[in-house]
Order: structure tokens, then C-alpha cells, then sequence
């Protein structure tokens, strides 16, 4: 009862955790401001720019698959398709962004993550964010969505670990509070799990300890009852043994009595007994 009343909790602040989660997920938006002042700007960035992010793909991909596109076109493509719900698309874009020469990596990898986790593909949004960190390890943005990205996957230690970081990074974030209040419970959840593997450990050894002395009073059973068992088979072997014996003896009675019988009645050794031969001889 009391492991149950600990994971009926757990779940109950665990499903807080959540929605404090999703109300801080609501990250500053990054998106690739455009590096093309005093240039010619396209008509796909034009497009992007304002906001017609659905007919700036064509002429974006068209650039992109001639090899003439700047390299803010290509995350540009990419953040198009993102924003009409074409993840896998966009991931698409962004990589091929990735091998173009000049183009902002860690802002392609920042925006490849996010794709990433709309898509539903967590780890892989946290290795692309990652990415992002290891090109520029002060950038904060992704280390934000790493972390929830982390609690997406359950893995409360690695997003307090970047959630920490992030706060560095952005002491005078907006979200401060709210990430403060999201840490501490990750904390508890923590706490509360370590309390419960703790409680189901000792409940096992307990469960454990019962079935052996379980096991071990059937088996003394077992061991008197064979015993009985034994000593009921000797007792009953003795008594047919006995009764045999005395069977035997009976019947080796029973037969010297009849041979004495035998002699008394038909043969004598008395003189007056024998039979006398009276006879005349002829012999002269």
C-alpha cells in the first residue's frame, strides 16, 4: 500500500512536471535573420520575409537545387516547410544546408531539432540541438530544447543538467521562473523515485524472505511427512513379516502334530503285538 501511494503521487506530480514543461516549451523563436543586406535578395527570401512562407518554397527549392542559393536560403527553405507542418521536409532542407559551404551550422542544427521534435523524433531533435551546442557551446536556445526534449524521453537527471546550463547562459531569462519552478520538480520526481526504487527493493527482499520461509516450512513438511511415511511402510513390513512368522510357525505345528499322530497309531514295538506263525512241517 505504501509503494502504491508513492507511485500514485509520482504520477500526479509527474503530470505537473509535464504541464510546466509544455508551458515553457514556448522558446524564443530562432529564426535566420537576413544576412543579405546591401545584396540582391531573392524572390524566395522576399517570400519568407513576408510571412508567405508556402509560396516561397518553390522558388527556395529552385535555388537550392541549382546550387546558386545563399546560404540563408537554405535554412530559410527549411523554416518554410516547418512552418506549413512539412517536418520531415523541412529536416530535409536543413541538411542539405548543412553540407553547403558558408551557411550558419548551428542555426541549421538548431532549427533541424526543432523539426526533429514536432516530428515526435526525440532523440534525435536532442543529438541535433547537441550538435548546435558543440558549434557554439554558448548558445542557449538549444540547450533549452535539449532539456525538454530530455523530458520528453524521461530523462530527468540530463534535462536538469541543461536546464541548469541554460539558466547560466540566460540568467535574465524571461522563463527563469518557471524553469526554477520546473527543477525543483524534476527534484522531487527524482526524490520520489529514488524513495519508491528503494521501497519496491525492500518489498522484494520481503516477498523474497516470505517465499523462502514459505519454501522452506513446505519442505519441513514434506521432510515429516515422508518420514511418517517411511515409518508407517516399516511398521506395516514388520507386521506382514509378523504375520508370515506366525503363519509359518503355524503351519510347522500343525504338520508335527500330525506326524506324531502317524506313529502312535500305526506301528508298535510290543512283543504282544507281533504275529505268531503256528504251522506243522512236513519235513521228517
Amino acid at each position: 500500500m505504501v509503494i502504491y501511494a508513492i507511485m500514485t503521487y509520482m504520477k500526479i506530480k509527474y503530470k505537473c512536471l509535464l504541464n510546466m514543461f509544455f508551458a515553457i516549451f514556448c522558446v524564443e523563436a530562432v529564426l535566420a535573420q537576413s544576412s543579405s543586406s546591401g545584396k540582391s535578395v531573392s524572390q524566395g527570401t522576399k517570400l519568407f520575409e513576408q510571412g508567405k512562407a508556402a509560396e516561397a518554397i518553390a522558388p527556395l527549392e529552385a535555388a537550392v537545387n541549382s546550387g546558386s542559393a545563399s546560404p540563408d536560403e537554405y535554412n530559410y527553405l527549411g523554416l518554410s516547410y516547418y512552418q506549413i507542418g512539412n517536418y520531415a521536409k523541412s529536416v530535409e532542407a536543413f541538411k542539405k544546408g548543412l553540407t553547403a559551404a558558408g551557411t550558419n551550422k548551428k542555426l541549421l542544427y538548431f532549427n533541424m531539432g526543432n523539426s526533429y521534435f514536432s516530428m515526435g523524433e526525440y532523440q534525435a531533435a536532442i543529438d541535433s540541438f547537441s550538435m548546435a551546442i558543440v558549434a557554439d557551446s554558448s548558445y542557449a536556445e538549444p540547450v533549452l530544447n535539449k532539456a525538454n526534449a530530455e523530458i520528453k524521453l524521461d530523462k530527468l537527471s540530463e534535462a536538469a543538467a541543461d536546464y541548469k546550463r541554460y539558466l547560466v547562459l540566460r540568467p535574465e531569462s524571461a522563463q527563469r521562473s518557471e524553469i526554477e519552478r520546473l527543477l525543483s520538480l524534476i527534484d522531487a520526481e527524482i526524490a520520489a523515485r529514488a524513495e519508491a526504487a528503494v521501497l519496491a527493493e525492500q518489498e522484494a527482499a520481503r516477498i523474497k524472505a516470505e517465499e523462502e520461509r514459505i519454501a522452506a516450512e513446505r519442505a519441513e513438511q514434506e521432510r515429516v511427512a515422508a518420514e511418517k511415511r517411511a515409518e508407517e511402510e516399516r511398521l506395516a513390513a514388520e507386521a506382514r513379516a509378523a504375520e508370515e512368522e506366525r503363519r509359518r510357525k503355524l503351519l510347522e505345528d500343525v504338520a508335527n502334530s500330525l506326524r506324531q499322530n502317524s506313529d502312535v497309531t500305526n506301528m508298535s514295538a510290543d512283543a504282544e503285538d507281533a504275529l505268531d506263525y503256528d504251522y506243522d512241517s512236513d519235513i521228517e
